[in-house]
């Protein structure tokens, strides 16, 4: 799944993201922890000013990322996720805002 998730092309990508939520469990899988350098870059393709594809990869990436978050993901990737709140786009806004919810019930101490 990891392989496919940093395709080029977004409908693999879309594959990758949807097999690692439905087929990865977070508190036993090591898969996990090598995602976080992926989602990083995900995340921080979602710049203002890049393409719109970045917008929409960086939305997989919070979906999935809302759904296999441990307490390692989350504090890794809080600061990535605090930094798109203040994103121009709401598509980008609303996902971080319902992503962070299921961080911080992961990573209380993020509070």
């Amino acid at each position: 799944a990891v392989e496919v998730m940093s395709s080029p092309r977004f409908a693999h990508k879309r594959i990758g993201y949807l097999a690692a939520c439905q087929g990865l469990d977070p508190d036993n899988s090591p898969v996990v922890l090598l995602t976080t350098n992926l989602l990083k870059k995900e995340l921080r393709g979602a710049t203002v000013g890049g393409s719109g594809e970045g917008m929409y990869n960086a939305g997989l990436a919070i979906n999935c990322l809302s759904n296999i978050v441990t307490e390692d993901l989350g504090r890794e990737l809080l600061p990535d996720l605090l930094h798109l709140l203040n994103h121009p786009n709401p598509y980008i806004r609303k996902k971080v805002l319902l992503c962070l919810y299921k961080v911080f019930l992961k990573y209380p101490q993020g509070l």
